[in-house]
């Protein structure tokens, strides 16, 4: 079965901005700045030919009102970002340009976060019998790692369930209780104060969920009382953590066929035109 690589777009996008930031990538007329989709594209080259020259690639990118769902839940939820400098995006439309020419598949649904996407992309494919390999930076993804789903980092550094387990004390499926206890400080979740990591995997040990505390004495200690004071708030965080499996995707999204070679990143920008 053909592998499955679902690349995290956003987070490739503005990786590949901010990593050029000492030298920046201008038009031949110098009149626009390329350094988003030259660095986008050649990145996913290489990441394709060194890493994953037999899948089947699926980029990913969050919707124009993505958010609005989890910030109904909760009105902080990203209101942080707001402030960021957000220069990346105007290299999106080249962005998806470069991908269309080089025959590689992108999404983008307006009302759904990439990560959801990708997470419904990989129950559908494991499901299939087919491995998967989640490329991005979001440990939001962390929970979808499993036997036949691996995460790639952006220094292509491969994240097993094993590593998540003696790395954070928790194993895969506990990662939205863990980091509704932690806190997740890129989505503006402030978790439990007074509540760290090794807390946060002593409080799970065994395998368990939130809802399962309260029938133990984990939660006696002086230091959880905030946790029992911030319980409902807690299980909302949780629930925005955790991630949707069950997207709508269009028919024929998913071809199972391997994708092509890319060609290089300045041979794209020629073909567009842009170069």
């Amino acid at each position: 079965m053909t592998p499955l690589l679902a690349v995290d777009g956003h987070h490739l996008l503005y990786r590949s901005w901010w990593g050029f930031s000492s030298r920046r990538i201008m038009s031949r007329d110098q009149t626009r700045d390329l350094t988003g989709v030259f660095g986008f594209l050649a990145i996913l080259r290489k990441t394709h030919l060194e890493q994953a020259s037999d899948h089947e690639i699926i980029v990913v990118f969050d919707g124009e009102n993505a958010a609005a769902a989890r910030q109904a839940m909760d009105r902080g939820y990203k209101a942080s970002r707001a402030g960021l400098d957000h220069t990346p995006i105007r290299s999106l439309p080249m962005v998806k340009d470069g991908l269309t020419a080089a025959g590689v598949t992108w999404i983008e649904l307006d009302d759904h976060e990439g990560d959801d996407v990708i997470a419904t992309l990989t129950h559908a494919a494991t499901a299939a019998g087919r491995p998967v390999t989640c490329y991005s930076g979001d440990r939001d993804l962390l929970q979808l790692a499993a036997a036949t789903v691996t995460i790639m980092d952006p220094a292509r550094r491969t994240i097993s369930p094993a590593e998540i387990l003696a790395r954070h004390g928790v194993i895969p499926c506990q990662w939205p209780d863990y980091r509704a206890l932690t806190g997740d400080p890129s989505d503006n979740i402030p978790g439990v104060r007074g509540i760290g990591p090794k807390t946060a995997a002593s409080l799970l040990a065994g395998g368990i969920h939130l809802e399962q505390l309260p029938a133990t004495t984990r939660l006696a200690h002086p230091r959880c009382h905030a946790i029992t004071c911030s319980w409902h708030q807690l299980l909302t965080w949780r629930d925005m953590i955790r991630l949707n499996h069950h997207v709508p995707l269009s028919a024929g999204l998913i071809t199972g066929q391997p994708t092509p070679a890319m060609p290089k990143a300045a041979t794209m920008l020629d073909h567009l035109g842009i170069w």
